[in-house]
């Protein structure tokens, strides 16, 4: 265990001796005007010298970014209506809230904040699919963008007029360019002269929404979807044309889809504060957004305050030496590793977590079946299965150790090649698969920690810690990744405890601690959930191992604990650019008690979604059942082995309190289970057979 300490202390040096100089950063000056061109379903691809134009000058002094246009939504690929929404609100929106025009909505923030401000707001251009659709101007995206609270814009062309047909696209109509390019002039010529108040005026060439609408193949939709960038391009122009000396020109793509796997990120191009690299105080990232960065953002150019309610915060731009083209190839790796990896995370994500029910219904089956006897072939089979399964999370980090890929081959090649490394270092002269597993719970403590202590690059992108396309976080340690450590951690100290003896557990108290310290810290995890189901959890495992009941003494040290790595993330929280999940909570932009009802309604929804999930509180059930009752093979071997036995507690608790506090309490419960789990049943395949077989 000290090397795993030495490992983490090395990597935290090599980190601080290896910091370059930053880059060159600064914040977006502030403009009377800022002109927003909605772009859905523009993608990096599309900006050329050729196809478009306008875009291909814009982005040489513009400064770039991917948007996470997917956050929040459960959608998969959320349509641009939705999008816009989420602009106007400055927060995750619902399609049902994206298309409320109820006073008050959330949706209306920004136009409110301009408007508030004695400045004026436009919206023209609408992606009604017919005109008679049109006459709604809640239809159009680029009225929600701009509208206030109360449903109010003070120019606005969205109308029919804005449209005319053409034969030739299959929803017959398109945006009226030269109507647009009119209605532009006039809501920039609209206000008092020299008047003080800022303008914010949304431009949307809505085809791009309109051949999505009308999508009837693969094929129809690419066609369908270059014409509607080529409004877009002309848009642009048309917005650069008649710029004022004073005004921003932000474009943003507020959807995406695609035909062949995840959906990407869309491009944001800032012009108007110089060229270079978007950067996120939120998500840590350069060149990865959200879209309430971009509210942020407007209101921040138009030199006006960001309420608390904005989940994003105003973008930084990185002054980078490299021309447009190299700039534009930066985006387009970022996205395309991004789609590469999210294509190999459902599979892996579900494929591990089945395995943790199955194990979980195996312990069932023993408890109701205990004379059950497979054959040696089997039972070997099966203890080397819990090896290779209880790899694939470490392995998914080792992968990213040689870069990032950019195809879905190339990221099912390395993971395998990950996985691989991990089994191999598991089992290379190890005396069975039980001290295979041991070491496979150890080096999983080993990377994740080292991982976080540099500031976590290869959690990005892995199926057990988070997704920038998805952006439920940017950084840190997701409630998967959390669950997976701890868990490791509980069995690799139970599997020290039943070779060197008891002496060993307190392993779990200082252990347990730092990993509920790197857990928690916004710097480093930035997961305050682990603050109570972490400390419930080692706490657990310590008293069990060390055959002590729960009295108040630790009950109190325990929730002193707790509260002292909370507040000093939240000193943290308060001192660094950006905040967490917690700074937002304590900052008043979202309530502890709404918060938590979010996370178990979500986590209920999830238990009941499949017959599968299910077995879940069945499993942990059975082997609460086995921890107290202790009969047949299994009840044996926990009474043999205090450091199987402690390491089940611990996670049945984790399991328990975290079901109740997060909003992905259910997968969090399965990963949690995995190590100790299958250290139960690597040790009733040993027994069956005996150790010496192996």
């Amino acid at each position: 265990m000290r090397r795993v300490v030495r490992a983490i202390l090395t990597a935290l040096a090599i980190a601080a001796l290896t910091v370059l100089p930053a880059s060159a950063v600064s914040t977006t000056p502030t403009f009377s005007t800022v002109i927003v061109v909605l772009a859905p379903y523009l993608t990096w691809h599309d900006i050329d010298a050729t196809r478009t134009p306008a875009l291909w000058h814009l982005a040489e002094d513009a400064a770039l970014g991917n948007a996470s246009v997917i956050a929040g939504s459960v959608a998969p690929a959320p349509d641009a209506f939705r999008g816009a929404a989420v602009l106007a609100a400055g927060q995750p929106v619902s399609a049902v809230e994206a298309r409320a025009d109820a006073s008050g909505s959330t949706v209306g923030l920004l136009g409110t904040a301009v408007r508030q401000a004695g400045g004026r707001t436009a919206a023209i251009g609408t992606s009604a699919a017919t005109p008679s659709e049109a006459l709604s101007p809640s239809s159009a995206a680029a009225w929600v963008v701009a509208r206030d609270a109360t449903g109010t814009v003070d120019f606005a062309e969205t109308s029919a007029r804005i449209v005319r047909r053409d034969p030739l696209v299959p929803t017959g109509i398109v945006t009226d360019l030269d109507v647009l390019e009119v209605a532009y002039r006039s809501a920039l010529a609209g206000g008092e002269p020299g008047g003080a108040g800022p303008l914010l005026i949304v431009l949307d060439p809505g085809d791009a929404e309109r051949a999505r609408s009308a999508l009837r193949s693969d094929v129809a939709w690419e066609s369908s979807r270059i014409t509607a960038i080529g409004a877009i391009d002309d848009t642009v122009r048309i917005a650069l044309r008649s710029l004022p000396s004073d005004g921003a020109l932000i474009v943003v793509s507020t959807g995406q889809y695609s035909t062949a796997g995840p959906a990407g990120f869309g491009p944001v191009l800032l012009y108007g504060a110089g060229p270079g690299v978007l950067r996120s105080p939120g998500t840590h990232r350069d060149g990865i957004v959200t879209l309430p960065d971009v509210t942020a953002t407007v209101l921040h150019a138009l030199a006006l305050d960001v309420p608390s309610s904005v989940t994003g915060e105003p973008l930084l731009i990185v002054a980078e030496d490299q021309e447009r083209a190299e700039r534009l190839a930066g985006m387009t790796r970022t996205d395309a590793a991004a789609r590469a990896l999210e294509s190999t995370r459902a599979p892996v994500w579900t494929g591990v977590i089945g395995i943790s029910i199955v194990l979980l219904a195996l312990v069932l089956v023993a408890v109701l079946r205990p004379g059950a006897r497979p054959s040696r072939s089997v039972r070997l089979a099966a203890a080397y299965a819990l090896v290779v399964a209880c790899s694939v999370p470490a392995g998914t980090l080792v992968a990213q150790a040689v870069g990032y890929p950019v195809t879905a081959s190339a990221a099912w090649i390395r993971l395998g090649l990950g996985i691989g490394v991990v089994i191999a270092a598991s089992v290379w002269k190890s005396r069975g698969p039980g001290h295979a597993l041991g070491r496979v719970s150890l080096l999983t403590v080993a990377v994740v920690l080292i991982d976080q202590a540099l500031g976590g690059p290869a959690a990005q992108g892995s199926a057990f810690s988070y997704s920038a396309l998805f952006g439920t976080r940017f950084y840190g340690l997701g409630n998967e990744g959390a669950a997976v450590l701890a868990g490791a951690a509980l069995a690799a100290v139970g599997s020290r405890i039943d070779t060197f003896g008891v002496s060993r557990v307190r392993e779990y108290l200082w252990l347990g601690g730092l990993i509920v310290v790197v857990a928690v810290l916004p710097v480093l995890g930035a997961n305050i959930g682990v603050a109570a189901w972490g400390t419930a959890g080692f706490v657990a495992a310590y008293l069990a191992g060390a055959g002590r009941r729960l009295d108040w003494k630790v009950g109190l040290a325990s929730v002193i604990g707790a509260a002292a790595v909370l507040g000093v993330a939240a000193l943290i929280d308060r001192m660094a650019a950006g905040s967490s999940h917690l700074g937002r909570v304590l900052g008043g932009s979202g309530g502890l008690g709404p918060m938590l009802a979010r996370k178990a309604e979500l986590s209920l929804r999830i238990l009941t979604a499949t017959p599968a999930v299910v077995l879940l509180p069945l499993g942990i059930g059975a082997i609460v059942y086995v921890l107290v009752k202790r009969v047949g093979p299994l009840g044996e071997i926990v009474g043999r082995r205090r450091g199987v036995a402690a390491a089940l507690v611990g996670a049945v608790t984790a399991a328990v309190v975290g079901l109740l506090t997060e909003d992905s309490g259910v997968a969090l419960s399965a990963l949690v289970m995995l190590f100790p789990a299958a250290a139960l049943a690597s040790a009733f395949f040993e027994r069956e057979g005996g150790a010496d077989e192996y």
